[in-house]
């Protein structure tokens, strides 16, 4: 058996973020013997800066990943079966992969592709004025 590096550097992670760009879970990619454990790559991005940095741009690339992954979903075509059962089941997976990928798209990619807060969709105000601005507000309007 092959014993685990616990040493993340920086070829390692790009390494992962590569993986991760492709749509590869952390979890699956920390499973592979040459690669470190889960445990040590969450303690590396907490304490180097630097690696912190590609690893969101990973989860950035990653979120990206599973947008075009949601759009096939919904884009192709459903199996061609005769039981109705069978069809039903599929729409109830594709939906629920859907919306798991949707959940973690958006907390892995709140900003964007770019990962700028100043990319993000702003919500805006509207504001109504009436001509001269006043209100009357008293009982009898006079």
């Amino acid at each position: 058996m092959i014993k685990k590096s616990k040493t993340v550097n920086k070829r390692v992670m790009q390494n992962i973020v590569d993986k991760l760009a492709e749509g590869i879970t952390l979890t699956e990619i920390c499973q592979a013997d040459d690669m470190p454990s889960y445990r040590s790559v969450t303690r590396a991005v907490q304490i180097d800066e630097e690696l912190w940095e590609l690893y969101r741009k990973g989860r950035v690339q990653q979120a990206e990943f599973y947008t075009d992954r949601i759009n096939m979903l919904a884009m192709s075509p459903l199996p061609d079966v005769v039981d109705q059962r069978v069809l039903g089941a599929e729409v109830q997976r594709r939906k629920l992969e859907i919306e798991t990928l949707r959940w973690t798209t958006a907390r892995n990619q709140p900003h964007g592709v770019r990962d700028k807060k100043e990319d993000a969709p702003q919500q805006q105000a509207i504001t109504i004025s009436w001509a001269g601005g006043d209100v009357d507000v008293t009982k009898d309007g006079g």
